[in-house]
């Protein structure tokens, strides 16, 4: 009886032993891709996703972030003399937070140029989640990568100061729009395509005649234009016992942006969350609003702050609730231009053929970087 016993459990025992000794042993046998002790990497398989990639390179693409600069406020020389001359307003707690002089804001472009960032739109940053990286050929090799947002089309964003003799009308050179145009014409890798969230609280860009003409000329440029609601209200107030107080936020907004833009109103397909404080149910809510009988649907959201964005690819991306960083001097010294874990697009390497192993080396000179193949000798 013990006999028999101890046979039903010494021959299983055996059978599943030898079934890992085997499995083991294909493993460790399986070419599965090698990275050098120099951080080149030999070419993957099959069984590697990651080939011709350094480990470097693996996990800046995944979890490399991504500053989403939020403007407010552009104090310009006129708007100086004019809506800010009562130096009292300097002392209020927002005054540092939401308000960047026209010099402030054309050294941030010129700082983060020189430190080796440059500019993608909403569109292009949330493309990356599918690895299509739009128009991605712009941008050098080994950038950082960066987004221009502006909230509540407020002052000095986009300002006229008249018209000149053919009637077009004249942008203010020192406002944001003309001094992104203007960094434009010197840099031509700076594209024109900031995000302006724009709400209805207000008159849009304080200029009353000129709502329409504004809001056709940012999409004209190639800018984005954002749903920041009707009245500039937390959502979060409202979803769970009015949730239909969002829905007019949200669609009232849209019937706005229809009657200045027309059918080009189909272009304002993301959300911004007035002063953040959005949460999961909120999240959930703004992928697809009904308003008075039409339903509106939006493929992203923004918070209002918050450290620098996931990458897309991150796992705990949520493109419901992407963060950005509120822009001035002190935000920007500490968060982006110090900030480690910033994504940069991949560098070119040159691909070498040594003793049948491939393997990718740095290009030294930009103009050789054309992936040349090279036999050893």
């Amino acid at each position: 009886m013990y006999k028999r016993y101890f046979i039903s459990i010494l021959f299983p025992a055996i059978f599943f032993t030898v079934l890992t000794v085997l499995a083991i042993f294909l493993a460790l046998n399986m070419d599965w891709g090698v990275y050098s002790e120099k951080g080149y990497d030999i070419e993957g398989n099959a069984y590697n996703q990651f080939s011709n990639q350094t480990v470097e390179e693996i996990f800046e693409g995944i979890s490399g972030r991504i500053p989403i600069l939020e403007y407010h406020t552009i104090l310009t020389p006129n708007l100086e003399k004019t809506v800010f001359k009562n130096r009292n307003i300097r002392k209020k707690k927002w005054f540092n937070r939401l308000v960047v002089t026209s010099e402030q804001f054309r050294n941030h472009l010129q700082t983060l140029y020189k430190s080796g960032f440059r500019n993608i739109s909403l569109n292009e940053y949330l493309s990356l989640i599918k690895g299509q990286k739009k128009a991605f050929d712009r941008i050098p090799p080994g950038s950082k990568l960066y987004v221009l947002t502006f909230d509540d089309a407020t002052f000095g964003q986009f300002d006229f100061t008249g018209f000149d003799k053919d009637g077009n009308p004249i942008i203010d050179p020192d406002c944001a729009v003309g001094i992104m145009i203007e960094f434009a014409r010197e840099h031509p890798d700076f594209k024109l395509n900031a995000a302006f969230n724009i709400d209805f609280e207000n008159t849009p860009f304080m200029q009353v005649q000129y709502v329409k003409k504004k809001l056709n000329m940012l999409l004209d440029y190639g800018f984005e234009i954002v749903n920041h609601t009707k009245n500039h209200k937390p959502l979060s107030r409202y979803i769970k016992k009015n949730p239909e107080k969002i829905a007019y936020e949200i669609g009232r907004a849209m019937e706005l942006f229809e009657s200045y833009l027309g059918y080009r109103a189909i272009y304002v397909n993301k959300i911004c969350y007035p002063d953040g404080k959005a949460n999961s149910e909120v999240w959930d809510y703004v992928k697809e609003v009904s308003y008075n009988g039409r339903i509106y649907r939006f493929a992203a959201a923004l918070d209002a702050e918050g450290l620098q964005a996931r990458n897309p690819n991150d796992k705990y991306f949520n493109i419901y609730n992407i963060a950005r960083i509120e822009a001035n001097d002190k935000s920007l010294k500490n968060f982006v231009f110090n900030a480690p874990g910033i994504y940069r697009t991949p560098s070119i390497r040159e691909k070498v053929v040594e003793e049948s192993l491939v393997f990718y080396q740095p290009v030294k000179d930009i103009k050789r970087a054309t992936y040349k193949v090279r036999e050893s000798n």
